[in-house]
C-alpha cells in the first residue's frame, strides 16, 4: 500500500492545528489563575483595610468614653493620622504616610451639626493603600472608608 503524498502534508497540518489549540487552552488557564490571584490578593487587603479602619474608630470611641471633655479639648484638628499601635498624631501636609504596613490610616473628627450626627462629634476612619491594579503615578488608589458618630455618653443632662 503507497501513502500519498497529500496525508503527509494533511497530519502536519493536523498536528500544528492541535498543537496550537493546546497552547491556547494552557495560555487560558494561566490567565485565569494570573487574574484568580490577584483577585484574591485584592480582596486579602480589602478585608485588612476595613479591619484597620474599623480598628480606627474603636480607638477614637474608647479615647472619648475614657473623658469626654479631654477628648473635646485635646482633639481639636480636623485630621490625624493613626498607626498601628493606636498613637493619634496631627496630620502634617495633606495626608498621612504608610504607616500599618502596606497601609495608610486617617481619622477626621468632624462637628456634625445639620446631619445624621445631630449636634455631635462625627468621626471617619479611612484606610488607603496601593497595588499593582493602580495606574502609573497613581500612589495608594485603593480606599476603605467607616464613619461613625460620638456623643457625651456619660454625662446624664439635666432636663
Amino acid at each position: 500500500m503507497k501513502i500519498k503524498n497529500s496525508q503527509k502534508g494533511q497530519s502536519l497540518i493536523e498536528v500544528l492545528i492541535a498543537l496550537a489549540a493546546a497552547v491556547a487552552v494552557v495560555a487560558a488557564i494561566a490567565v485565569t489563575v494570573v487574574t484568580s490571584l490577584s483577585n484574591v490578593d485584592f480582596t486579602k487587603n480589602q478585608n485588612l483595610a476595613t479591619q484597620y479602619s474599623g480598628e480606627g474608630l474603636a480607638v477614637i470611641r474608647q479615647l472619648a468614653k475614657n473623658n469626654w471633655t479631654n477628648f473635646t479639648s485635646t482633639y481639636q484638628a480636623p485630621n490625624y493620622c493613626l498607626d498601628k499601635a493606636g498613637v493619634l498624631t496631627v496630620m502634617q501636609g495633606l495626608e498621612c504616610n504608610q504607616n500599618v504596613g502596606i497601609f495608610k490610616r486617617q481619622i477626621i473628627l468632624k462637628q456634625d451639626d445639620m446631619t445624621e450626627c445631630s449636634s455631635n462629634l462625627k468621626i471617619e476612619s479611612k484606610v488607603f493603600w496601593s497595588d499593582s491594579r493602580c495606574l502609573e503615578g497613581e500612589v495608594f488608589c485603593h480606599d476603605v472608608s467607616l464613619e461613625s458618630c460620638l456623643a457625651d455618653i456619660n454625662t446624664i443632662k439635666a432636663l
